[in-house]
C-alpha cells in the first residue's frame, strides 16, 4: 500500500525512473551565513546604543541633582539685560521691552526657580516703574506673584495707551517724510499695518471709520465724541452708526428747545412765587405799621418822661459835645441821676464818691444843685 509519495515506495526507497534531490547551493548558503552574522552585529549595536543612552539619561539625573546658585545666575543674566524705562509716547512699552529678552527668560532662565525669575524681572524695572507696580498689587507682594502673572500685570500696567481707532487713523494718515528713504518708509508702513490690525477689521468696521473720520466741523465734534465710543464698544453697521447721528441730532435740537422755552410748571411755579412775595410784601407793610405805631408810642412816652423830669429836677447841665441832652448827669445814662447806681461809686480820676470817671464836671452841678435845694427847703 502506498503512503501517499508517489515517488517512494512501501519502504521509502527511491523508485526506478525517479529524480534525485537537488543539492544546497553554496553561494547561497554562504549568504546565508552572511546575513545571520549581519543580524547579530545590528542586534549587537542596538543593545551597545541603547546602554549609551541609559548612561546619558543618567548623566542628565546627576546633572539635575547638582545644586543651583541661583544669585550667580540672576547677575550673569541681569549684565545682559538693560533697564525698562516706561515711555508711552516714544511706544516703549513692557511689551515691546520684553519680547527683546522673552528668549533669555524663557531658555537661558530656564534652570531658575519662579520666584528667583520674578526677581530677576523686578531687578530690571525703573524706579518709577517698580514703585507704580507695588502700588497697584497691594496688598500682595511681588514675591507672592508667579512669573507669568507678573508679565500679564506688567504689560497690562505699561501698556500703550493709544486706542485702535487712533492707530487706523494714523494709518490712513502716514506720509513718507522728505528726509526719509524709502526702506525706513517700508518698515514704518508695515508697523502701521500691523497694529492697524487689517485681519480683524470688517468691512462694516472700515465704513464707520471713513465716515467718523469725515466728520471735522466744530459743530460735529460731541457727535464725534459719542460715535467712536459707540465704534470701540461694539461692531456697528453704517446704517446704525447715521441712525445714531441723527438721534443725537434730535437730542441736541430738543435740549435746546426746551432750555429756550420756559414750560407750563415754570409759569405756574413762577406765578406762586410772585403771589408769596406780594403776600410778603403786605405782610411787610402791616409789620412797619405796627413798628411806626410802637415808634410813636414810645415817642409820647419819652415826651412824658422829659416832662416829669423838668417839673422835678433841675435843667440838667449842658455836658461835652455829642452826649445826650437829657443823659444822666453821673454816669451818662439814660435815666434820672437820682436812681444812678454809681452814687456810692469812687471815680479813679478825682477819687470822689458819687459818679464814673468823666462825669466829674457834671456830679458838681447835680451835687450843687442838690444841696442849694436842700438848703431853700430847710429854711423854709
Amino acid at each position: 500500500m502506498a503512503d501517499g509519495n508517489p515517488a517512494n515506495g512501501q519502504n521509502g526507497e527511491q523508485q526506478p525512473g525517479a529524480q534525485p534531490a537537488p543539492q544546497a547551493n553554496p553561494v547561497i548558503v554562504q549568504m546565508m551565513g552572511m546575513f545571520q552574522n549581519m543580524m547579530l552585529q545590528m542586534q549587537q549595536q542596538s543593545a551597545a546604543m541603547l546602554r549609551q543612552q541609559q548612561d546619558f539619561m543618567r548623566t542628565i539625573e546627576t546633572s539635575r541633582q547638582v545644586p543651583v546658585q541661583p544669585e550667580k545666575i540672576i547677575d550673569l543674566l541681569a549684565s545682559n539685560i538693560k533697564e525698562f524705562r516706561y515711555d508711552a509716547e516714544s511706544c516703549l512699552t513692557f511689551a515691546a521691552w520684553y519680547s527683546r529678552y522673552e528668549d533669555l527668560f524663557e531658555q537661558d532662565a530656564a534652570r531658575l526657580e519662579d520666584d528667583a525669575k520674578v526677581r530677576l524681572l523686578l531687578r530690571k524695572l525703573g524706579m518709577a516703574e517698580h514703585e507704580r507696580y507695588s502700588s497697584f498689587i497691594l496688598p500682595a507682594k511681588p514675591k507672592a506673584m508667579t512669573f507669568e502673572d507678573t508679565v500679564n500685570t506688567l504689560k497690562g500696567l505699561f501698556g500703550a495707551t493709544e486706542s485702535v481707532v487712533s492707530k487706523r487713523y494714523r494709518c490712513l494718515q502716514n506720509v513718507k517724510q522728505p528726509t526719509e528713504d524709502h526702506v525706513t518708509y517700508a518698515c514704518r508702513v508695515n508697523k502701521l499695518c500691523v497694529e492697524f490690525e487689517l485681519a480683524k477689521l470688517t468691512e462694516d468696521q472700515f465704513k464707520c471709520l471713513v465716515y467718523v473720520c469725515g466728520l471735522k466741523s466744530e459743530n460735529d465734534a460731541e457727535i464725534r465724541t459719542r460715535l467712536l465710543s459707540k465704534i470701540e464698544e461694539q461692531d456697528v453697521t453704517l446704517q446704525q452708526l447715521s441712525d445714531e447721528c441723527q438721534r443725537l441730532l434730535n437730542l441736541k435740537h430738543d435740549n435746546a428747545m426746551i432750555e429756550s422755552q420756559p414750560s407750563l410748571v415754570n409759569k405756574v411755579q413762577q406765578q406762586w412765587e410772585d403771589r408769596g412775595r406780594g403776600i410778603g410784601k403786605a405782610q411787610q407793610q402791616w409789620a412797619n405799621r405796627g413798628r411806626g405805631h410802637d415808634k410813636q408810642q414810645q415817642q409820647l412816652d419819652r415826651g412824658r418822661d422829659k416832662k416829669q423830669d423838668r417839673s422835678s429836677s433841675p435843667s440838667p447841665v449842658r455836658s461835652t459835645k455829642g452826649r445826650n441832652r437829657w443823659a444822666c448827669w453821673l454816669c451818662g445814662g439814660l435815666h434820672k441821676a437820682r436812681n444812678c447806681e454809681y452814687q456810692d461809686y469812687r471815680c479813679a480820676d478825682c477819687n470822689e464818691i458819687g459818679h464814673r470817671e468823666g462825669y466829674c464836671r457834671s456830679s458838681e452841678s447835680f451835687y450843687h444843685g442838690r444841696e442849694k435845694k436842700t438848703e431853700a427847703v430847710s429854711s423854709n
